[in-house]
């Protein structure tokens, strides 16, 4: 198996656990509905968001069908004309593309994304979300660490060494 093919595997798996999830939420209880988990903290809700994060371009569905198309083209051909794939990158574009793959899916489907996760922390009741956008965010976190490390160890090996003079 190459090594750009294990990409294509974490999608598989986090587009179907993304999918099921939406499924259960969409099933099992109506929008607008909320089960406390942990009170005060942590609910289940089902949201139906017509936007984007945050509900940013609510009602734009085609344009954000359209954005996200061009995102993920531009993601499958990096992928293929990438030399240098590393395992980092393995798990963190596989990540990105279940989790937009996900929310794109519902978009198609529905003209909405099913989220789910409703959290308020100390008094910030923060915007619904789902299982897509987790993967979402933590793949680009992992691209954006892994790309300054690798910046560093450039900026590292760019450097003339000193020698140290043995007396």
């Amino acid at each position: 198996m190459r090594k750009k093919d294990s990409t294509y595997i974490i999608v598989i798996i986090g587009l179907i656990i993304d999918q099921i999830i939406k499924f259960l939420v969409r099933k099992n209880l109506k929008v607008l509905a909320s089960i406390p988990l942990i009170p005060h903290f942590f609910h289940l809700t089902h949201v139906e968001n017509e936007g984007a994060a945050w509900g940013v371009l609510s009602n734009n569905t085609t344009i954000l069908i359209f954005i996200s198309f061009i995102i993920f083209l531009a993601i499958l051909k990096y992928i293929k004309e990438e030399p240098n794939w590393s395992p980092t990158k393995t798990i963190s574009f596989g990540l990105v593309l279940s989790g937009m793959m996900g929310n794109l899916i519902d978009r198609i489907l529905y003209h909405s994304v099913t989220d789910y996760l409703d959290f308020t922390i100390f008094f910030y009741h923060y915007p619904v979300f789902n299982v897509a956008d987790i993967f979402i965010v933590i793949g680009a976190m992992i691209l954006i660490i892994d790309l300054v490390r690798s910046e560093q160890y450039e900026h590292r090996s760019s450097k003339p060494r000193r020698r140290i003079r043995k007396n």
